[in-house]
């Protein structure tokens, strides 16, 4: 992002660092019991930023982020260079569609709040 400054963030955990590692299993037992259907639209993973169809290895990779560092901005470069359309933004506020505009102008983002 080419940052001018930097701003510390008010979060409620150490989320996506080693400090996470307890969470790890017992997010992986939950999951174990869920039905993960092979996605129509491949999932783009944080985790490595590369597009997963595989139900198990979406499953890794939800337990592998809770202490991955996220790759934002791969993860973007690789959904806009795969023939990304438009991406729709779940919740409040616009902070996602706001980040894609930085990667992407005439990206088209829908904020959903739910």
């Amino acid at each position: 992002f080419k940052a001018r400054m930097t701003i510390k963030l008010a979060v409620a955990g150490a989320f996506h660092t080693e400090f996470m590692q307890p969470a790890v299993s017992a997010l992986e037992a939950v999951l174990a019991d869920v039905e993960i259907k092979k996605p129509r639209i491949p999932v783009i993973s944080n985790v490595d930023a590369k597009p997963h169809s595989d139900p198990d290895t979406i499953k890794k990779l939800l337990a592998t982020q809770v202490t991955s560092p996220v790759l934002w901005e791969n993860t973007m470069d690789s959904m806009l260079s795969s023939g990304f359309e438009e991406a729709y933004e779940l919740g409040p506020g616009k902070v996602t569609a706001g980040i894609l505009k930085r990667f992407d102008k005439q990206a088209k983002c829908t904020n959903v709040e739910v």
